[in-house]
């Protein structure tokens, strides 16, 4: 497969006597919302390639340094060309290098800067940009990942992870993960303790993969959340990944297939149960037969249940029907997370289908997370963002949506119309799903009544 070259861009570390700045996003962003990092940005296409003539500087790529100099003007009020001109840099070197993997739906190639000063800035902070900004050790910083607390790409944790082996460190090459797709399922681990393999899977467009969560302390049960590759040869690819895990079961969000294909023939080549709830088991057995279960050990779980645990919080199962009827969550005790399954999408937009989806009962699911406010929510396809901004949002827009058709509806539209007026240049592909929305908040109307 041809993948889309990467957009570039570039990050910088400032440090002054091994303490590092570093800023934590702001949650409402769309590119890693909340997710703690270095002060950076992209390339612009149209970036000046002139050389700069200053110390420092001109010794890097122009392009690149060009975009380092205007993004650390605009996020945090410095100017690097100065702060070399008047003695408060003391060096600048290209630390190091990381390509995002092949399958992220914006893919960068980012370099990593370090800048050496004097002594440490007061930097003005965009507050658009950064929810917070501080001073840390890369082993602080690290030791606050390891809590749980925070999240972070990966390549930002193995620049920090070089320095606390190397403080002094000026270069460590390029960073780049092997993904070796071809024999493995890419694994992705933005909240410790929380592995995502990202496994291909029969999903809607534009996602093309579904996360397979690992969950489980070392002394509690280890769980696999929603293993659904695609086909034969994914199926192996996950096998690989996962046979030294020492799985004690699986666990299904839902039945859709892009969240349980070949779940049963795993569950019977692991010899573990499969732990779901009851109406995913009448549906899956209804579609795939009485024998889709056979010689596999079901437990069927329900609200509150505790079924692993993580950093030492109870894991408990959350009913969050409405895309589908048998929608189960899951959350630890202390809510740092919460996983949201297709309750939002982080890569396209929620159907509501019939007739396992109700667009009532979706709002109030929606509602019930709102109010238990957890730090994070990790969606099914997409990346773990921090805040239920996304959650939020997508419950604003539903009422919003849903107020339009209800006023081309009384205005005597048919569902044909209030697709073509509400959904105009939708890639035709998508129709049949945006139709299933429209019919569901006309069913919900038509209740209301």
């Amino acid at each position: 497969m041809n993948h889309p070259r990467p957009l570039e861009s570039v990050s910088v570390l400032f440090i002054h006597e091994e303490q590092i700045f570093a800023v934590q996003r702001q949650s409402y962003l769309s590119a890693f919302p909340g997710y703690h990092a270095f002060p950076g940005g992209k390339i612009d296409k149209d970036e000046s390639s002139v050389t700069f003539e200053t110390e420092f500087l001109c010794e890097h790529s122009a392009r690149r340094m060009r975009a380092l100099q205007r993004e650390i003007i605009e996020e945090v009020g410095y100017d690097l060309e100065a702060g070399i001109l008047n003695g408060e840099v003391l060096s600048v070197s290209e630390l190091a290098e990381a390509l995002a993997p092949p399958f992220t739906p914006v893919r960068f190639r980012t370099w990593f800067y370090r800048v050496n000063l004097r002594e440490r800035i007061s930097f003005k902070v965009d507050s658009g940009e950064f929810a917070d900004s501080f001073w840390s050790s890369a082993k602080d910083l690290l030791e606050i990942y390891r809590t749980g607390k925070i999240l972070m790409v990966p390549p930002t944790r193995w620049v920090l992870e070089g320095l606390v082996k190397n403080p002094e460190a000026a270069e460590f090459g390029d960073l780049s993960q092997d993904f070796a797709e071809k024999d493995r399922v890419p694994c992705l681990e933005m909240l410790d303790g929380i592995p995502i393999l990202a496994v291909k899977s029969a999903t809607l467009p534009p996602a093309t993969r579904t996360n397979a969560l690992l969950l489980g302390d070392a002394d509690a049960a280890k769980l696999l959340v929603d293993p659904s590759p695609n086909s034969e040869e994914e199926y192996r690819c996950l096998l690989n990944t996962i046979e030294d895990k020492m799985l004690d079961a699986v666990f299904l969000t839902h039945h859709h297939p892009d969240h349980h294909q070949f779940s049963n023939k795993l569950a019977r080549h692991l010899r573990i149960p499969i732990i779901l709830s009851q109406d995913t088991q009448q549906r899956l057995t209804l579609k795939y037969g009485e024998d889709y279960f056979e010689n596999v050990e079901l437990r069927f779980a329900t609200e509150n249940e505790e079924v692993t645990r993580w950093h030492g919080s109870s894991v408990r199962v959350y009913e969050i029907p409405g895309h589908d009827a048998g929608h189960l969550g899951l959350a630890p005790d202390s809510l740092a997370w919460f996983l949201v399954g297709d309750l939002i999408q982080g890569i396209g937009t929620v159907v509501i289908p019939s007739p396992e989806g109700d667009m009532a009962t979706y709002f109030s699911t929606l509602e019930k997370v709102i109010a238990l406010n957890p730090e994070v929510i990790i969606p099914s396809h997409g990346i773990p963002m921090r805040s239920t901004h996304r959650l939020i949002e997508t419950l604003k827009h539903r009422r919003a949506r849903e107020s339009q058709i209800l006023k081309l509806s009384k205005s005597g539209n048919s569902k044909e119309e209030i697709l073509e007026q509400l959904y105009q240049g939708l890639d035709p592909r998508l129709q049949p799903l945006a139709m299933q929305n429209i019919e569901s908040h006309l069913e919900k109307l038509n209740k209301e009544k």
